[in-house]
């Protein structure tokens, strides 16, 4: 079992890095689900980047943190908080793990370190949206005692 998976705010360097690679993975991401072509989808996600992060690390309820095993980043977080009638409420919209660091459990010990983050921001619940074809990732959620809430479906003609 590896040791314990921290979490810290991500610094400018690292949002920066954080940014130009995650507009390609969305954007493979969403053109598989979503059925777009190549440059579609990289406009979606810039546009929808920008949206969400218009300040950057300081974009107004944005929380984005590096995951680290001791010294060592190996992934990241991406939390908004969000203040409902009912509460306060926290939405997953980025979790990633290093490929090489993938399968030691540090998965779960991730969205286990942004549960205790949202509890520590207020949050009675949290929440994610979860490509159908990411599998793993489904197992995992499930595993958390994350609940099916909404479901897309699509089918070529």
């Amino acid at each position: 079992m590896p040791d314990g998976l921290g979490l810290r705010p991500m610094t400018q360097q690292e949002y920066d890095s954080y940014r130009a690679r995650s507009v390609q993975d969305y954007a493979r991401e969403i053109a598989e689900a979503r059925g777009l072509d190549d440059a579609d989808a990289v406009a979606t996600a810039e546009g929808e980047l920008a949206e969400l992060l218009p300040d950057g690390l300081t974009s107004p309820g944005m929380h984005l943190w590096t995951a680290e095993v001791g010294d060592e980043a190996v992934g990241l977080g991406w939390l908004e908080l969000r203040r409902k009638v009912s509460g306060v409420s926290a939405w997953v919209y980025d979790v990633h793990l290093d490929e090489d660091r993938r399968g030691q459990g540090l998965g779960r010990q991730l969205m286990e370190a942004l549960h205790e983050q949202a509890r520590e921001l207020g949050a009675t619940t949290i929440a994610l949206n979860v490509f159908g074809h990411n599998t793993a990732a489904i197992r995992l959620y499930d595993s958390l005692g994350y609940a099916v809430t909404a479901q897309q479906m699509r089918r070529d003609l």
